[in-house]
């Protein structure tokens, strides 16, 4: 908890640039403490901190990031977001989730098995990036100029949840992601809005803009944006039948009525974890402050999130959306691309998700949930498909953690049990302890 609440007491916000060094410093000389072999590099933005203790048979490669979130809106918090607290056996403050309790349990394991064995049972490698929550813009450039060092016959990816029913959810995929801004232009200079009769606005091109990427369905309208989904090799919706899923509970926590379209069971998480979307983050223009202004405002821009799986091409679907925006008049849209990459998946059967998921009914005291494809999205395919690594999942938050959000937490227990399970893991993976 104390390493924690140092490693949260750095406002390492990648979107912000700011206390980057910091933060990979300090990571770097919490690995060099447990002797591993460190160092602290860069491929063209914030620090990578890269971390080898050698043991021996097998390797293993365990990825993290140490940046988080902006806070924002700091007054939705109880808590000063970058301050450990601890209250009802939560512990409060951003990354205690995403990412960096999951930094500190791993470290922790390590520190188990040590002591325990007196050294370990394979060799550890740590990658603790800090471009995550931005895209990792420039992780592919480091891994090509790493390959050499980052080898490994297994990997564990960053996170990992607990779901309501106790039970961990290992994630054998990520999604893609195309995150793309959209600038609509209008007067040259914001104008008084008296003149709206004769003035274009902006922000009406871009609400007839949004209404024809995507129908009340939620089926996007992008032309092709659904050919050529090649699937992930195996019976995934197979997996997918076996994950509890109380949907009543989510729709109740997050007061709907019911999912886009009225999905439900299995196609609901068919949807949910099989199919690409695209999703508007956040749109802006005129004024939105307190009070009223009367303007018409010279620009105006929507953020896009378009999560993508196997078989889609990020650059063939960035240029479907701006071939599609040319035709429906709308060339003149200025497209800035933020982040872009493919999906990435390892399949069940590998030895390290077998390892991972014995571990995890150990640890957890019931079987693990084995997710083919997150919802979400990260650079997965560098590591599966670039690298050749199969990678299983761990992690410290669970299903009410509010990642991403204000007063996000962990619960203790599951810091515990984290460690315990990444521990049973190493363990497991290594050969070094028996089937039983």
């Amino acid at each position: 908890v104390g390493t924690l609440s140092e490693l949260v007491a750095v406002p390492s916000v990648s979107a912000l640039g700011e206390h980057m060094d910091e933060a990979a410093g300090l990571v770097a000389d919490l690995l060099s403490e447990r002797g591993f072999r460190t160092e602290v590099r860069r491929a063209g933005g914030h620090p990578v901190v890269f971390g080898e203790l050698r043991g021996e048979g097998k390797t293993i490669l365990l990825y993290n990031h140490y940046d988080v979130q902006p806070p924002d809106p700091i007054r939705a918090w109880r808590h000063p977001p970058f301050e450990l607290v601890a209250e009802g056996g939560l512990l409060f403050g951003r990354g205690t989730a995403d990412n960096k309790g999951n930094i500190v349990a791993r470290l922790a394991a390590v520190d188990a098995l040590t002591d325990v064995l007196g050294e370990l049972p394979l060799t550890v490698k740590f990658l603790v990036e800090g471009e995550e929550e931005i895209g990792s813009p420039n992780l592919p450039r480091f891994v090509e100029e790493h390959r050499g060092d980052l080898g490994a016959d297994g990997g564990i990816w960053e996170t990992g949840y607990v779901g309501r029913g106790g039970e961990l959810r290992i994630y054998l995929g990520f999604k893609g992601m195309l995150y793309v801004e959209l600038v609509v232009k209008g007067p040259s200079r914001d104008v008084h809005s008296g003149y709206a009769p004769i003035v274009p606005n902006p922000i009406w091109r871009l609400v007839r803009l949004a209404c024809l990427l995507k129908g009340p369905d939620g089926r996007v309208l992008i032309p092709g944006f659904y050919e050529g989904l090649a699937g992930l090799g195996y019976d995934a919706e197979d997996l997918l039948s076996r994950i509890p899923f109380d949907e009543e509970a989510l729709k109740e926590e997050l007061g709907l009525e019911e999912f886009v379209g009225g999905l439900t069971g299995l196609e609901a998480l068919r949807h949910l974890h099989l199919m690409p979307s695209l999703n508007i983050s956040g749109i802006y223009g005129g004024y939105t402050g307190e009070g009223g202004k009367t303007v018409i405002p010279s620009r105006a821009g929507m953020k896009l999130d378009i999560r993508l799986v196997p078989g889609q091409d990020p650059e063939a679907i960035l240029g479907a959306l701006k071939g599609y925006l040319a035709e429906e008049g709308f060339g003149d849209v200025e497209v800035i691309v933020h982040s872009n990459y493919p999906a990435g998946f390892t399949r069940p059967d590998e030895e390290v998700v077998q390892a991972s998921a014995r571990a995890a009914e150990l640890a957890y005291g019931v079987g693990p949930a084995l997710i083919p494809m997150s919802a979400g999205s990260g650079p997965m395919y560098l590591f599966t498909d670039v690298l050749g690594i199969p990678m299983t999942g761990a992690g410290v938050g669970y299903y009410g953690s509010r990642v991403h959000a204000p007063d996000e937490n962990i619960r203790e227990d599951d810091f515990l049990k984290g460690m315990v399970h990444v521990a049973l893991t190493l363990l497991l993976f290594s050969g070094r302890w028996g089937k039983g």
